[in-house]
């Protein structure tokens, strides 16, 4: 069974992936081509990436990750922490998830569907204690 990679360019058009089993194109500070293929398609196609991720060994400080735009990436580190976690903490990732994937829906154009993983991620946070507030914006890096 053919795993799931993503691709990373540089910010290109991509025209055509005839032949190539594609999940999603993201852009924003690369073009991330995300397919259940080989590599060795897309690579025959448009190149050699700037790195290539394999889904099943996704790895990373969120943080890094979601400035660089890798929201995709940066949800799967969350969810795997979410998964564990309960309580205040647990609430906390899942406003974090909701708004990676608030993001990746923006990129695609999608802004209703946006705007309502926002609201549910606000709505969470509203949930929080306010004594944590301050933690979430540092954590996220909105003061940076």
């Amino acid at each position: 069974m053919p795993k799931r990679y993503i691709l990373f360019y540089p910010l290109i058009d991509v025209k055509d992936l005839n032949g190539v089993n594609v999940i999603d194109i993201r852009k924003c500070k690369f073009t991330e081509i995300d397919i259940i293929d080989s590599p060795d398609k897309v690579i025959k196609l448009l190149g050699i990436p700037l790195f290539i991720v394999d889904t099943d060994n996704i790895q990373g400080d969120f943080k890094k990750l979601f400035y660089e735009c890798r929201f995709w990436e940066a949800h799967e580190v969350l969810e795997r922490e979410w998964k564990k976690s309960s309580g205040e903490l647990k609430k906390y990732l899942q406003a974090l998830i909701l708004i990676c994937a608030a993001m990746i829906k923006f990129l695609k154009n999608q802004i209703d569907i946006s705007d309502k993983l926002l609201q549910n991620a606000l709505s969470l946070i509203s949930e929080l204690p306010k004594d944590l507030f301050p933690f979430f914006y540092v954590d996220i890096g909105l003061y940076s």
